[in-house]
């Protein structure tokens, strides 16, 4: 258990800086890191900003793995046409 407790503290602030530097990105998206592993998600326009982000995350000393979850978001016109 204080193991864990260890990886936690170590985590947050990693994960802080994380989130900070990638909220002007796009809309909801958020990193939760366990064990090395960062997992992505939220939405943004247009797939050049969802690498971007990978990038971003992939220069943070620390990071093993990325899961990302983040989905790129239909053009406004196209997603009204879907919903019906």
């Amino acid at each position: 258990m204080e193991n864990l407790r260890s990886d936690n503290l170590i985590d947050s602030p990693l994960e802080e800086r994380i989130n900070s530097a990638i909220q002007l990105k796009g809309d909801h998206l958020r990193a939760i890191i366990r064990d090395e592993d960062v997992h992505l998600s939220g939405e943004v326009s247009c797939s050049a900003d969802k690498k971007e982000i990978t990038s971003l995350v992939e220069s943070f000393p620390g990071i093993r793995f990325i899961t990302n979850h983040i989905r790129i978001k239909l053009p406004e016109e196209r997603r009204r046409v879907e919903h019906f």
